[in-house]
């Protein structure tokens, strides 16, 4: 790993405070799908994604909910940090919505480190609780606002969390994700297209979702995307 500054705030912030154990971090490659998978059980690392996005969901089992569709929760990129064991020690679950990299540093490098790292970690639990306050502020407006609000600021909340533009989601997965029935989505993404904020890039069985206006986007959304985002915690 080098030394410039990683587009994830959390490892700046490490890269700043211990440079010597950013180093000990490789970057991943973060496929679609399912994470953690078979071959990550054990494994204690922690990732800092820097493009792509991960999204955290409710399996249908959970609770004993009679649902068969997973129920969207909350979206992390390139402000947070996640670990394998995260994921199998909790309820939820865990894919990559939008493939990109992590870097990888493993939990023994930062235990083994020689300088203090405790207001590191405090950065690290407050990243987290903005996590669940994430997740608690958008099954709010699940229940509050129109399909066409909500999908626009999950939109704009994934836009907030991928170092990259533009980013190209994948259609299929985002549907799944969210859970919603299809009369639900067909009404909510036709508002937004019609509307020139968003288009399918691609032919075929997997387009990609772009976003094509931004500022009309916006426009569409409830304000739930701004009090959800997820601050950069050097201004945390």
């Amino acid at each position: 790993m080098t030394h410039l500054p990683s587009p994830n705030s959390l490892l700046q912030q490490l890269q700043q405070a211990a440079p010597n154990l950013a180093l000990a971090g490789e970057r991943v490659e973060l496929q679609p799908g399912p994470w953690p998978g078979p071959h990550d059980a054990g494994d204690d690392s922690l990732y800092f994604p820097e493009t792509g996005l991960l999204a955290l969901s409710m399996p249908p089992s959970v609770y004993g909910s009679q649902s068969a569709a997973r129920t969207g929760l909350g979206l992390m990129g390139s402000h947070g940090v996640w670990s394998p064991n995260q994921a199998q020690e909790s309820d939820f679950a865990v894919e990559v919505l939008v493939p990109g990299h992590a870097i990888r540093v493993p939990h023994s490098a930062l235990r083994a480190g020689d300088r203090p790292l405790a207001t590191w970690w405090l950065r690290v639990a407050r990243s987290n609780q903005h996590l669940m306050a994430q997740m608690a502020r958008m099954a709010m407006c699940a229940q509050n606002h129109r399909p066409s609000q909500s999908l626009a600021s999950w939109l704009l909340l994934a836009r907030h969390h991928v170092d990259a533009s533009p980013i190209q989601m994948p259609l299929q997965a985002w549907r799944d994700w969210l859970g919603w029935a299809h009369a639900v989505w067909q009404s909510a993404w036709a508002a937004l297209e019609s509307r020139g904020a968003v288009a399918l890039l691609g032919q075929g069985a997997s387009p990609c979702i772009q976003i094509k206006a931004l500022d009309v986007l916006s426009g569409l959304a409830c304000p739930c995307h701004q009090m959800a985002s997820l601050r950069d915690a050097r201004h945390g």
